[in-house]
């Protein structure tokens, strides 16, 4: 397999799945990190996974990820906490409600120890993290920038620091390639959901470059050197689950980067990354069949980009 080309710093959750109708899925490889390697599976198969596992973890999970390409060294074994597991209820209007099933802080206590992490992963072209508190994820930045000083990080929020003020998440955002957030997120830590205010505020505080998702319309990206894109949602064949499109979507953005596309080429993949995720409950298989398809929809996406030099002319026509 050799050392991975990309790495999600993150979590591995075990998912108990209740639709509306009554279905459910039990046992279902989940956490952002799963989903993560979703979008990043399409454009490689030298993937590595950092995050932690109970002795009670179906193995049919890790061998799971070993076909998929996942290298799972970084997945540590815990031997005194169980794997972190979630409830997933879906209600009639497809909203979604996550109980979570762990001991929040035994969760935080049994993540992987920067010294736990194969060496090589610091050598990768580029990363996603989901890495809290956000001292902890500075620290972590900190090391990839001091072994591996080209390479591309991106994150969405740091959900259990949101009560924090903004300022604070700053340490780790001005240290990133693309932060993500969605116009929900970015109301927690502006104040506003207005579309060119989210951006001069993110942009202005320091941060390289905002890519704000906006479901199924697509999303948005703005860079510090004041240049912006509109890249639509690349359609699934089917519409079955949008948990995990969020993750995906970044773990597209992250080979990308990694890879030296510029922005704009990036979200073209990352939007058809973020489209698999939503076509089946859990994680898919990829195929030949697949993975060409993968191509064609960057081709679509890379088709359909809008670019501007103000936000304003390429808001959707719902946001205005």
């Amino acid at each position: 397999m050799g050392a991975p080309e990309f790495v999600t710093f993150s979590n591995l959750i075990i998912d108990d799945i209740v639709l509306a109708d009554g279905r459910s899925f039990m046992n279902t490889l989940g956490g952002s990190g799963t989903h993560t390697l979703i979008g990043m599976r399409p454009w490689s198969d030298r993937l590595g996974y950092v995050g932690y596992r109970g002795t009670d973890l179906d193995p049919q999970h890790l061998a799971y990820l070993a076909r998929l390409g996942v290298d799972v060294r970084g997945v540590v074994l815990r031997t005194d906490v169980p794997t972190a597991r979630a409830w997933q209820l879906f209600e009639p209007d497809d909203r979604r409600i996550e109980i979570f099933r762990n001991d929040i802080a035994l969760f935080n206590a049994a993540r992987p120890r920067l010294d736990e992490v194969p060496d090589d992963y610091f050598l990768a072209r580029g990363y996603h993290m989901a890495w809290g508190p956000l001292e902890d994820a500075v620290e972590l930045l900190d090391r990839i920038a001091q072994v591996n000083p080209g390479a591309q990080v991106v994150s969405e929020v740091s959900l259990g620091d949101m009560h924090r003020p903004f300022a604070d998440h700053l340490m780790v955002l001005r240290r990133l390639a693309m932060f993500s957030p969605d116009r929900i997120e970015s109301k927690q830590l502006l104040g506003t959901d207005a579309v060119p205010e989210i951006f001069e505020r993110f942009l202005g505080a320091g941060i390289a470059m905002i890519a704000l998702r906006l479901g199924a319309l697509g999303s948005l990206v703005g860079t510090a050197a004041g240049e912006y894109y509109r890249v639509p949602a690349v359609p699934p064949a089917q519409l079955v689950d949008v948990t995990g499109a969020g993750n995906a979507y970044c773990g597209g953005f992250a080979v990308g980067l990694g890879r030296g596309e510029a922005p704009a080429d990036a979200a073209a993949r990352a939007a058809a990354s973020a489209s698999f995720a939503l076509e089946q409950i859990g994680v898919p298989v990829f195929d030949e069949a697949r993975l060409a398809d993968a191509q064609r929809r960057l081709d679509w996406a890379l088709a359909r980009i809008s670019v501007a030099r103000d936000v304003a002319r390429l808001m959707p026509a719902e946001l205005t």
